[in-house]
């Protein structure tokens, strides 16, 4: 029917304009056209489609990729692009992704612009200046080089961000070396003037100790926000970097940073978890006003109890004036793996101390002679309750034509019927690809 078919607009545009066929029917009738490599009658029916006021969120996605199949000039399939903006950009999570996609069929320009916009809308999203670098950098866009750079060096502070801040330094080098060759002192003055700025950190604590033992750093912002272990990252700018634990001596420090901060005080909690501690005391440096000239360092020793430390720090010059929204997905620390493996293995946490003698000894009483692979309380003073671990899980996704089936034989065994269940899988790009903490 289609092969006499001399103008597939008309032929679809006629077809869209006296029907109104369910979802489920265009979904089929475009993926058979597809199947069948008949690309023009694809962008034709959804053109039609669209016209007619029958438009579904993939279209303008199968559109563009129809487009570069058939070899249209790329300036109609950025158009199909820049529509699928509007139609699907309605937060910035979808910004974000209509950007990558956007950079998927090298409109680069618009996919900036779109990172920047998002940028503006959620200052404290990461991947905008980690995406917006890589495309000012391919577009030698000197503007939103620094713009990007130095958003990196204020805002990122993700898993391994200091590979990040550093190809952020290079390329903030890079261009002003390139404006200094150009004669261009005064931008090249404005490019370092905008790398010091942005290497500027209102307030920085470093908890530090020698052990086995574990401690947490628990930082109360002015403006209520809370930043732990729990929460590494608040509204108020606060981010915790490091989450350590014993006994290996590299790992034994706790790292908080805010690098605009409210002005006002901020009570530190330093709190004792499990382990021994060397001394029973801990050293919190303080650094206030980083990268500035005028920076405040102060080192303390922190004695150690069952109960919290308390230590109030006053911070005059915190530059930020509003709360930032944080990002949906909080950031995973170990130690909220270890909290949660805690509450598992511990479920009577909050029993009184001889009803928790008293499980103690009876989960001794269970480890002695079996073969757990555990220590033995007998043998090294330690109780061990049982390990708990995470394992990630692999799926794979094939490619191409699968078929399930089920068959249900009647009562009088005359008759079979038959469920059958087709799955087209088809795997177009992969943007990223990771494993989340636990």
């Amino acid at each position: 029917m289609l092969a006499n078919v001399k103008n597939p607009q008309a032929f679809w545009n006629e077809y869209f304009s006296k029907r109104k066929p369910a979802p489920d029917v265009v979904n089929d009738l475009i993926f058979n056209l597809h199947q069948s490599g008949k690309h023009e009658h694809v962008i034709a029916a959804i053109n039609a489609a669209l016209i007619n006021n029958q438009s579904q969120p993939w279209m303008y996605d199968v559109l563009a990729l129809s487009m570069e199949i058939a070899g249209r000039p790329q300036q109609e399939i950025q158009r199909v692009l820049l529509s699928r903006i509007d139609f699907s950009a309605t937060d910035v999570p979808s910004m974000v992704y209509s950007a990558a996609y956007l950079s998927r069929f090298e409109a680069d320009e618009q996919a900036l612009k779109l990172y920047q916009q998002a940028a503006k809308l959620q200052p404290a999203r990461p991947e905008s200046y980690i995406m917006g670098l890589r495309l000012a950098t391919k577009l030698k866009d000197a503007e939103a080089i620094l713009w990007a750079a130095t958003g990196i060096l204020t805002h990122v502070w993700i898993k391994d961000h200091q590979q990040l801040h550093v190809k952020a330094l290079n390329a903030l080098a890079d261009l002003e070396q390139s404006l200094n060759k150009a004669g261009r002192k005064a931008e090249a003055e404005r490019v370092r003037s905008a790398r010091k700025a942005a290497l500027e950190r209102d307030l920085k604590l470093e908890l530090t100790w020698n052990g086995d033992g574990d401690l947490d750093l628990i930082v109360e912002e002015p403006k209520g926000t809370v930043c732990s272990f729990e929460a590494p990252l608040t509204a108020g700018g606060g981010v915790l970097l490091n989450d350590g634990y014993g006994p290996k001596q590299e790992n034994c420090i706790e790292e908080y940073l805010c690098a605009s901060g409210f002005p006002g005080n901020y009570t530190v909690r330093v709190r004792y978890v499990s382990g021994n501690i060397v001394g029973q005391r801990a050293k919190l440096k303080i650094t206030r006003y980083a990268g500035t000239e005028q920076p405040v360092v102060e080192t303390m020793i922190v004695p150690l109890a069952k109960e919290d430390q308390l230590i109030r720090i006053n911070l005059e010059k915190g530059r930020r004036d509003k709360k930032s929204q944080v990002p949906g997905s909080p950031q995973n620390t170990e130690k909220t793996s270890r909290l949660r493996n805690r509450h598992l293995t511990d479920p009577a946490g909050k029993l009184s101390r001889s009803a928790r003698e008293s499980l103690n000894s009876f989960r001794v009483s269970r480890q002695v002679g079996v073969s757990t692979g555990q220590q033995s309380p007998f043998v090294t003073g330690v109780q061990n309750t049982g390990g708990i671990a995470s394992q990630p899980v692999i799926t794979v996704i094939p490619e191409g034509i699968s078929l399930t089936g089920a068959a249900v034989v009647s009562s009088d065994r005359r008759y079979v019927r038959l469920s059958l269940s087709p799955q087209f899988t088809n795997v177009t790009e992969i943007f990223t690809f990771s494993f989340m903490n636990p």
